[in-house]
C-alpha cells in the first residue's frame, strides 16, 4: 500500500446477472448484476477501507445525514429519522412535502477524475489515494451465464460493484451534496430523500423547488444523472389526500405527488397508517415461507426446534424488519402480519383448531409477535439516547402520548 499500486490481476471481477423479481427477461434492464471479485482483492481492500475508515472518523468527514455503510447507523436509523420528523410535523398541524430522488446506476457511473479530486480536497492521505487511484484503473469484467464466459470489457467509471471498498468511495463522492436550512436531507448510500414541512403547501413547495434547484446544478456539475420518472414526491398530510398541492419539479420535469412511497424497504402512505407496508410485507412473507415449506409444513421430518429456528432466524425477520419505525400502528392494521405469524408458529407447533396462541407460546417458550416487536424497539429506542451522530441526536426525544400517534407510542 505504501507505492500506491493495486495488482492488475486483482481487478477483473466475474458479473452474473440475477433476473429481478417479476421482471421481464428479455429486457436486459430487468437482470441485477452481481460482481464476484476475487478472494485476495477482498483482502487488500478490507486493508485499504480500515486505513481509510480510520483517517474519516478521526477527521469526522463523513457528513452526518450520510447513514449508509456506516458503524451504530442502519436503514431504521434513517427511516426513525424521517417518519420523526414528520409526525412531528402532524402534531404541529403540519404538513411535510418529501421528494425521493433516484439516482441512475450511482456506483457505476461515478467520475473517477472527480472522486479523485474530492480525496484531496478531503485530505485524505497521498499512499491512500494513490492506492485507490491505482484500484480504479484498468478495471475489467466479464459477464458469466451458467458456465459460458463473455470477452472481457474495460470498466472506465465507477466504483467496483461488490467491493469493500466501493460504498465509502461514493459516500465520499457525493459527501459535498447541497443542503439547505429549511429542508432536511436524508440518505442512505444513494438513496436520497429531502423534506420540508409546513402548514402551508406553498411554503413546501417553494423550498423543496429551492432545494432540488441546487441538487440540479450540483448533479450536472459532477455528472451524476437523476431519474427523473422514478423520482418521487409525496406529501404527508392527516387530511384527506389530493393532487392539487402545488406541484415540484426537478430538470424541467414535473414530479406528480404519490399516495405512497418505498424508502429504504418500508412503505411510506401519505397519513402514515402503514397499512399499504403490512400489505407489502404481507406478501412477501407468504412467498418466503412457501418456499419452506418442505421443511416446516406438518409432516416435514425436521425436530420442531429446527422449524422454530427457521420461524425466528428467517421468517420473522421480514415481518419484523424497521419494527421501531411503525410499531405504533393501529392494531387493526398490526393484525395484518401478526395473523400470518401465528399461522406459521401454530403449523410448526402441529397445533389442534381449539388451543389458543397464548397457551401455545407459553408451552414452547416463543414470545408473541407483538411482545418482539416491542423488545426490539425499546432496545433500539435505548441505543439513541447515547449515540454520537449529530443527525441522530437530532431525532425528537417526548413523552409518548396515547392521543397522538408516533413512534415511541410502542414503549407506552
Amino acid at each position: 500500500m505504501t507505492i500506491g499500486h493495486f495488482p492488475t490481476r486483482w481487478k477483473t471481477a466475474t458479473v452474473v446477472p440475477i433476473l429481478k423479481p417479476g421482471k421481464d427477461p428479455t429486457d436486459t434492464s430487468s437482470y441485477r448484476p452481481i460482481s464476484l471479485l476475487p478472494s485476495i482483492s477482498k483482502i487488500a481492500e478490507h486493508l485499504i477501507l480500515t486505513r481509510l475508515n480510520n483517517h474519516l472518523n478521526e477527521n469526522n468527514t463523513l457528513i452526518p445525514e450520510q447513514f449508509g455503510f456506516r458503524p451504530k447507523l442502519s436503514t431504521t436509523h434513517q427511516l426513525i429519522r424521517v417518519v420523526e420528523f414528520i409526525t412531528e410535523g402532524f402534531s404541529n398541524n403540519q404538513k411535510t412535502g418529501a421528494v425521493f430522488l433516484d439516482i441512475q446506476k450511482a456506483f457505476d457511473r461515478v467520475w473517477q477524475d472527480a472522486l479523485i479530486h474530492k480525496l484531496i480536497n478531503y485530505k485524505i492521505p497521498a499512499y491512500i489515494i494513490k492506492t485507490v487511484d491505482s484500484y480504479l484503473q484498468g478495471r475489467n469484467f466479464a459477464v458469466r451465464v451458467k458456465n459460458e464466459f463473455s470477452h472481457t470489457k474495460e470498466i472506465k467509471a465507477g466504483v467496483a460493484q461488490g467491493s469493500k471498498i466501493g460504498p465509502v468511495l461514493f459516500s465520499l463522492f457525493i459527501n459535498d451534496i447541497p443542503k439547505q436550512f429549511n429542508t432536511m436531507i436524508s440518505m442512505f448510500a444513494d438513496d436520497t430523500a429531502i423534506l420540508a414541512r409546513n402548514k402551508n403547501p406553498n411554503y413546501i413547495q417553494i423550498a423543496l423547488n429551492r432545494h432540488l434547484k441546487k441538487l440540479e446544478d450540483w448533479f450536472i456539475k459532477w455528472k451524476i444523472e437523476i431519474n427523473v420518472s422514478k423520482t418521487e414526491a409525496i406529501i404527508f398530510s392527516k387530511n384527506i389526500s389530493h393532487t392539487k398541492y402545488p406541484q415540484v419539479k426537478m430538470h424541467n420535469n414535473y414530479i406528480p405527488w404519490s399516495q405512497e412511497v418505498k424508502y429504504l424497504g418500508v412503505y411510506l402512505d401519505y397519513k402514515l397508517t402503514w397499512k399499504a407496508h403490512f400489505l407489502y410485507v404481507k406478501k412477501k412473507f407468504r412467498d418466503v415461507t412457501r418456499k419452506f415449506y418442505p421443511l416446516i409444513s406438518r409432516n416435514a421430518k425436521l425436530t420442531r426446534e429446527n422449524k422454530m429456528l427457521i420461524l425466528s432466524s428467517y421468517l420473522r425477520p421480514i415481518l419484523s424488519y424497521a419494527c421501531p419505525v411503525w410499531g405504533h400502528a393501529a392494531k387493526t392494521n398490526l393484525k395484518l402480519i401478526e395473523v400470518q405469524h401465528n399461522i406459521v408458529f401454530r403449523n410448526i407447533c402441529k397445533a389442534y383448531f381449539f388451543m389458543s396462541n397464548t397457551e401455545l407460546r407459553k408451552a414452547v417458550g416463543y414470545p408473541s409477535f407483538m411482545e418482539f416487536i416491542k423488545k426490539l424497539s425499546i432496545k433500539f429506542f435505548n441505543s439513541l439516547t447515547e449515540h454520537e451522530n449529530e443527525a441522530v441526536k437530532s431525532i425528537p426525544i417526548y413523552t409518548p402520548n396515547p392521543k397522538v400517534k408516533r413512534p415511541r407510542n410502542i414503549l407506552l
